[in-house]
């Protein structure tokens, strides 16, 4: 058939055709999304990561997410996926897109491309966690960077690689270089914490990302970060002392 109708007659008429002659022309990929939860629990960052129920890669870690349904908006769909399989409730001002893979052979089943998203839970959200849908088990696995790598812990266990379905090991990979980059200007992992904390915990919480901070003292942290930091004029109990507390403010880029 002539290429004519793309640019003749009425867009109706070229829809009508498209559908008909050209819809199927193309391969089309299923199209899933993945979510890298945090939190913020007793010193820690931690992610939220399930055990798979079903093949393929069953009984292994992996982010929570799943297929996106015809004609879903993809923030519905990780929203969904999320709450279907950890019953955790997020809404749009927690989550926001990480990166797009497609990388083939990604998933054994068939061709996917996968819309990775950055997922906040706030510090005073109580919500339980439960496994549903495709999830065995739930779990908060502790992030730790040593040396500038990430390592995993689910309790006392290192979880490796391998142990990972999928490309989710990578993914988190990104979504901690992401998060790492954006320390200084845009430091959105701060929605995890309490409003307001001892820079001490702010400053573990940034080496999470970004061991050098770990070595920087407390005044040289916040002359760099003055921007976001400010004091509340309040102290809080800690091991050793009294110290003073901070609260934080992420401006819009």
């Amino acid at each position: 058939m002539s290429r004519d109708f793309e640019s003749t007659g009425s867009e109706e008429e070229f829809l009508k055709i498209y559908k008909e002659v050209d819809s199927q022309k193309y391969p089309r990929p299923s199209v899933t999304v993945d979510s890298v939860i945090f939190r913020y629990c007793s010193g820690q960052v931690q992610l939220l990561l399930i055990k798979r129920k079903n093949h393929p890669f069953q009984g292994k870690y992996a982010l929570s997410g799943g297929f996106v349904d015809e004609q879903e908006d993809l923030d519905q769909a990780v929203m969904r996926e999320v709450f279907e399989e950890t019953h955790v409730q997020l809404d749009k001002k927690q989550i926001e897109q990480l990166l797009t893979i497609g990388t083939p052979h990604r998933d054994p089943r068939a061709w996917t491309i996968s819309v990775a998203y950055l997922c906040y839970l706030h510090y005073e959200d109580g919500q339980k966690v439960e496994a549903g849908d495709d999830a065995a088990s739930t779990h908060w696995i502790s992030l730790k960077n040593t040396d500038g790598q990430i390592e995993l812990w689910d309790g006392e266990s290192q979880i490796s690689q391998e142990d990972l379905a999928f490309d989710h090991w990578q993914i988190i990979e990104t979504a901690v270089t992401r998060i790492r980059g954006r320390l200084e200007y845009y430091p959105t992992i701060l929605q995890i914490m309490p409003e307001e904390e001892t820079l001490s915990a702010f400053r573990l919480l940034f080496a999470s990302f970004n061991p050098d901070y770990a070595k920087m003292d407390s005044t040289n942290f916040l002359r760099r970060f003055k921007h976001i930091f400010e004091k509340t004029g309040r102290k809080k109990a800690t091991r050793t002392k009294k110290a003073a507390t901070y609260t934080y403010t992420i401006k819009t880029i």
